[in-house]
């Protein structure tokens, strides 16, 4: 399992990665004008890692407006993926072996940050009833770019989760030989909040049978799953252990994501991984049964005292965490535990 953190080009914070061991990196790219991501772009982020002694093997995520007409089915789907398959050619060019992406027409859900936790720390939060009262407000990604943004956008029709099962296989149909050629591995990310439905738009992957059927839809052993342990944990009646043994067991997690979150859908809190409602040692202890050797990210993390823009503080204590069950499940064995 190789610990990392999300990363961009600032010089001190890849510094800060080193100074707590860590060797890998995860980072975004960036859409050109026409919607792809350059081989060039990819090579000079990817150099400036290598010389700061990082490693960057995950794309996190595809950028949404390269891809926001399939997800809606809307005209001009064909060329966007047309775009998104020379960007899976670049990305296995430039010798970046995932590339994550999601499928929430509406993106992440979240109503707010709350000054809760131990000692004052500021928990993300979602309450299902507070986002009923301001689902616009709830939406978490913002677009890039000149305004007007295309996504996420308020959605003027129903769309039931038919379509949005139709259209997500369509795209996997399309990119998946790429992917398999390039020698890309695609990892979906299930939805946040996993509810199933927002604003009259359905969610499908909120749920074990959801993850599975996208992951059968398209059988290749480069179609699998970014398994984000804070999203599944808010799922109704997932065990995260037991999930991880189950997917993994297929070899299907291509990427992780390590967060405790408290509390299950309609209303959760980003905890510290210390006191979360999933059973982190026995979490570990299942990635370490399916030998799991891919990144697992740090992610999300509650607000603490006196922490820059990086949230460096924060995620320090979390990647501390990490680091100290692997150690001792290596020194100690599985059964010392």
């Amino acid at each position: 399992m190789k610990i990392a953190l999300t990363a961009g080009e600032d010089q001190h914070h890849l510094q800060f990665i080193r100074q707590l061991g860590l060797n890998h990196v995860v980072s975004g790219a960036p859409i050109s004008d026409i919607g792809i991501i350059e081989l060039e772009t990819l090579e000079r982020r990817k150099d400036h890692f290598e010389k700061n002694e990082l490693i960057w093997d995950v794309i996190e995520n595809l950028p949404p407006l390269s891809y926001n007409k399939v997800m809606f089915g809307s005209d001009g789907r064909d060329e966007q993926i047309d775009n998104v398959c020379k960007s899976i050619e670049n990305i296995g060019a430039a010798g970046i072996g995932v590339l994550q992406y999601q499928w929430m027409l509406l993106g992440g859900l979240r109503t707010e940050y709350s000054p809760t936790g131990r000692g004052g720390a500021r928990y993300p939060r979602f309450d299902m009833k507070i986002a009923e009262q301001m689902p616009a407000a709830c939406l978490d990604w913002l677009g890039e770019g000149p305004a007007p943004h295309p996504y996420p956008h308020v959605p003027d029709r129903s769309i039931a989760s038919t379509e949005v099962w139709e259209n997500l296989v369509y795209f996997l149909k399309c990119i998946v030989p790429v992917a398999e050629t390039a020698g890309v591995r695609l990892a979906v990310h299930p939805d946040d909040a996993p509810v199933a439905n927002f604003m009259g738009v359905a969610r499908i992957l909120i749920d074990w049978n959801g993850l599975q059927r996208a992951i059968d839809s398209v059988p290749s052993e480069h179609n699998g799953l970014g398994f984000c342990m804070g999203t599944i944990g808010t799922m109704e009646d997932v065990n995260v252990p037991e999930a991880i043994k189950h997917f993994g067991g297929q070899n299907k997690i291509f990427f992780a994501h390590f967060r405790n979150p408290r509390g299950r859908v309609p209303v959760f809190d980003e905890v510290f991984p210390d006191e979360g409602d999933i059973d982190m040692v026995e979490a570990v202890q299942a990635f370490k049964t399916v030998d799991y050797e891919g990144v697992i990210r740090i992610d999300h993390c509650p607000g603490v005292i006196g922490d820059n823009s990086h949230a460096d503080r924060s995620f320090a204590f979390q990647v501390g965490y990490l680091k100290g069950l692997l150690q001792s499940f290596e020194e100690l064995g599985r059964t010392a535990l």
